[in-house]
């Protein structure tokens, strides 16, 4: 009787001690499943050479993409104006809305904000973005920290992004 109660307390320790590994080695899964689910994108490099056809049409819709950036420059109030490289290599130049978001060379992010013509009277657009079309970014995501980053005026849109829809 004693080996039977015994064999029992170490088959449920060794129960638990099982569900507890399965926990931590699939709990990661999950969040990943989720993690692809949210921040989708609906705009690409060939997209953008399309909308450079049709302007008219395409400005002032709300896109999401992938790019790395490939300068930093500063814009007004110190945020950052960069330029991104498309997944075909096209470039694009991106005004930041956010002060708070780390942009640096060779970062991979998602971008979401809106496409714009650069006005004639922007001094900053004008000097360095020489193809007269830029995204105007009100949430960034990292994609290696998965940190995710956004005006405060924009942040309806910015989670409702992460939760796996296209603001319109």
């Amino acid at each position: 009787m004693y080996i039977c109660v015994s064999f029992k307390k170490l088959s449920m320790r060794y129960f638990r001690i099982f569900c507890l590994l399965s926990l931590l080695f699939l709990m990661p899964q999950f969040y990943a499943q989720k993690l692809s689910n949210s921040c989708p994108r609906n705009f690409d490099g060939k997209a953008f050479l399309a909308s450079k056809k049709t302007k008219k049409k395409e400005i002032q819709k709300t896109v999401a993409f992938d790019a790395e950036v490939v300068t930093v420059e500063k814009g007004y109030n110190d945020l950052p104006y960069f330029k991104v490289k498309l997944d075909n290599g096209e470039p694009l130049w991106i005004r930041s809305m956010m002060s708070n978001v780390n942009v640096n060379i060779g970062h991979k992010l998602r971008i979401l904000g809106y496409l714009a013509k650069v006005q004639p009277d922007d001094e900053i657009g004008m000097t360095y973005n020489k193809n007269g079309v830029e995204v105007r970014a009100f949430a960034i995501l990292d994609t290696q920290t998965k940190k995710l980053d956004y005006a405060d005026v924009f942040e309806r849109e910015a989670l409702l992004w992460k939760s796996g829809k296209i603001p319109e």
